[in-house]
């Protein structure tokens, strides 16, 4: 099938379309795609992500974004190019192009004098080999040490400092090749032309980079090691550690498992008084989603990991305090946690302070931020199976002269005991910022967890890997550099099955408690009589926000028995007419917007931020008026059993559910009342206070 360059990517030939949607979809790549800046046309606000999210298609929903832009298949394979190569996707963007017919290139060496770049660094006591080649497909590199294969695939090679890597011989192999039993691959694969290249560098030296070095490699240790075991008859050694092979037998034969499995994650964007930040939201919920779900895409597997996650944007000192008070509640025997935090931060006589949104410009004071030593303290008595910390913030020093004021704070806080079974991962180290990059959804911590975070890997050897991804990135590498400790004993994973054996009533209700949370009301419809209208109000996510919601309000004909199917002339009447959603000053809501749908038609949204905030009742003001002269017909107030006020004109028919609901209300307050008493309620005073945010914003039982 023949595609021109030209082509609007709103216009693609259905095969093609369906094609390059599956490839984008495919590890979210298309998300990959959009720009940050608001001039480019491959700019989208997080609430346009968050709706193409939603969609069961969301590549084929953006293509159709960017061709009502203007954007065609030129524009698209340059958009790639500059990506895959400039921003170093690599390979993660070959498949778009080749569905689009971009033209094979051999591959070339960027530097044809000099292909292999050996830069040493004597603080970590190693040299490290990079390559560089250029072609498309994007190029694959393998180092060969003596001929085999060596260190993990890559365009980057770190070896050690040590003599004997004088006598080795490294090469590097680079190729690239349209694989074969693809949709594009009979265009690319014909006789007589070309598919597939392959360089090899000239064997490197390394004498004069090891030249009076005392440092030992691994190999030297493991030759070392041997010797060892063998004298001692048969004794193994682990890790550097020596132990009798019984232990050896045992620890391998260990089942390790977690009774449950929970994280709470914060993300702090829209600060009062300092620089807001772009990506911490997305890092939220790109995290929150790994967590829930891993597997690999390819194979359309969807395998729940179960962990229990609450994601919480925007919070102040005293409900990030909050929050890890209760958090803490669930760091029980056998339990795996995960607490991550997103935003500005900085650094104290080893001490990381996290700001909350309403932090001061010169927020350099104890008072005004959440210290990680008072965290710590306040899990002195947990003792979880796994609880990994990871802290996505700048490690950056205060000014001079504010170090004695966090002294006490200090003298206050090193009183609390080692904690156990504990990961700390930094974004970057003491001193050193954490970095954006333009052009990229997540940050640049995120940006490698997300690739390592589902791998059924020991915790510790995934951070490390991150940590390795980080390094290898050019644009960062001298200037963001993670930190990895850890307290942890046993080799465990984020993957460890779930079992929860002699937990069996508590793991329930945390499950109950969580699915309630989590669980999307019914539509709530208003009726008004006089202009023979109803206005629907139904409610969906912000993505895996626990904090946020969206409220959609649409206009419809009012419909009865004798015409249910409705008549042209009330579709018209409904057509002119909006309903705006009017909400407590207390509450964050996002300005209303207009949004149309191919199922819903033309409704109003409105987004829901904060609303940890509500202390009680939640009123609504629905507001009808029409579209074209924004003629208000007047308001009638009303009020829910439990408390949400909605106020329209005319009178409501409440959902056919009511009853439903109220029972609803009833077991659930049963349930949390249960849960306090026998203190076993996951984030239970949480829940109490979403509860009623629950009931009442997401619109259970609105009636009058």
């Amino acid at each position: 099938m023949t595609l021109r360059l030209d082509t609007n990517l709103a216009e693609l030939p259905l095969p093609i379309l369906n094609q390059l949607s599956s490839s984008l979809n495919q590890n979210e790549t298309w998300l990959k795609v959009l720009d940050n800046d608001k001039k480019n046309a491959f700019y989208s606000s997080p609430e346009e992500i968050d709706k193409v999210t939603r969609q069961s298609n969301p590549a084929e929903a953006i293509l159709q974004r960017w061709g009502n832009r203007g954007q065609n298949v030129q524009s698209l394979i340059v958009r790639l190019q500059w990506l895959s190569f400039d921003q170093g996707f690599g390979v993660a963007f070959d498949r778009p192009q080749l569905v689009l017919k971009r033209k094979f290139k051999a591959l070339r060496w960027a530097s044809e004098a000099n292909p292999i770049k050996i830069v040493s660094d004597d603080d970590r006591q190693e040299i490290c080999l990079k390559a560089r080649a250029v072609g498309f497909p994007s190029p694959q590199f393998e180092w060969l040490r003596d001929g085999e294969p060596v260190g993990v695939p890559g365009r980057a090679l770190r070896v050690s400092k040590c003599k004997c890597e004088a006598t080795c011989q490294y090469i590097c192999r680079v190729w690239n090749e349209v694989e074969d039993g693809q949709s594009f691959s009979d265009f690319y694969r014909v006789e007589g032309k070309q598919y597939s290249s392959e360089l090899r560098s000239n064997p490197v030296d390394l004498t004069s980079h090891v030249q009076g070095t005392t440092q030992t490699c691994d190999r030297c240790k493991t030759a070392e090691l041997e010797k060892i075991r063998e004298k001692l008859g048969g004794s193994m050694v682990e890790d550097g550690v020596e132990r009798p092979p019984s232990e050896q037998v045992a620890a391998a034969c260990e089942q390790l498992v977690a009774a449950d499995k929970v994280a709470l994650i914060i993300s702090n964007c829209s600060y009062l008084h300092l620089p807001p930040l772009r990506t911490p939201h997305c890092d939220a919920e790109t995290l929150a989603g790994a967590l829930q779900f891993y597997g690999q895409p390819e194979t359309r597997l969807r395998l729940e990991l179960h962990f229990k996650t609450v994601t919480l944007a925007d919070l102040t000192l005293a409900e990030m305090k909050y929050m890890i008070g209760e958090y803490r509640r669930l760091l029980g025997n056998d339990v795996y946690a995960v607490l991550y935090f997103a935003g500005h931060g900085f650094e104290v006589n080893g001490q990381c302070y996290l700001l909350p949104v309403e932090a001061p410009l010169e927020a350099h004071s104890p008072e005004f931020a959440l210290s990680m030593h008072w965290v710590l303290a306040s899990l002195d008595s947990c003792s979880p199976a796994l609880h990994l910390i990871l802290l996505d913030v700048c490690r950056k020093y205060v000014p001079e002269e504010c170090v004695p004021l966090f002294l006490r704070d200090v003298g206050e806080e090193r009183k609390h005991k080692p904690n156990r079974n504990t990961v700390y991962g930094y974004s970057t180290s003491g001193g050193i910022a954490a970095y954006e990059v333009k052009g990229e959804v997540n940050g640049v911590f995120m940006s490698a967890l997300k690739m390592h975070v589902k791998s059924p890997v020991p915790v510790v050897d995934m951070i490390q890997r991150v940590l390795v991804d980080i390094h290898a990135d050019e644009r960062v590498e001298k200037k963001q550099i993670p930190e990895l400790r850890t307290t942890l004993t046993k080799k465990r994973s984020l993957c460890d099955e779930l079992i929860c054996d002699g937990h069996t009533a508590s793991f329930d209700r945390h499950n109950v408690h969580w699915t309630l949370m989590h669980e999307l009301p019914m539509p709530v419809y208003i009726t008004f009589e006089e202009q023979q209208l109803t206005v629907t109000i139904w409610f969906d996510f912000c993505g895996r926000f626990t904090n946020k919601v969206y409220v959609f309000s649409s206009v419809d004909q009012l419909r009865t028995e004798d015409n249910e199917e409705g008549t042209t002339e009330g579709e018209e009447r409904a057509m002119r007419h909006l309903a705006y959603l009017r909400f407590s000053k207390d509450l964050d809501s996002s300005p209303s917007r207009l949004v149309t749908d191919e199922h819903e038609g033309q409704s109003m949204c409105v987004l829901l931020s904060h609303l940890q905030k509500s202390k009680g009742p939640l009123e609504c003001t629905v507001e009808l008026t029409d579209a074209q002269t924004k003629e208000f017909f007047g308001k009638k107030s009303g009020k829910t059993k439990k408390g949400c006020c909605v106020e329209g004109h005319g009178t409501r028919r409440c959902s056919h559910h009511e009853s439903s609901l109220e029972s609803f209300e009833e077991e659930l307050e049963e349930i949390i009342e249960g849960a306090v008493k026998e203190q076993e309620s996951v984030f239970e005073r949480i829940f109490v206070v979403c509860k009623r945010i629950y009931i009442a914003c997401l619109g259970r039982i609105l009636k009058a």
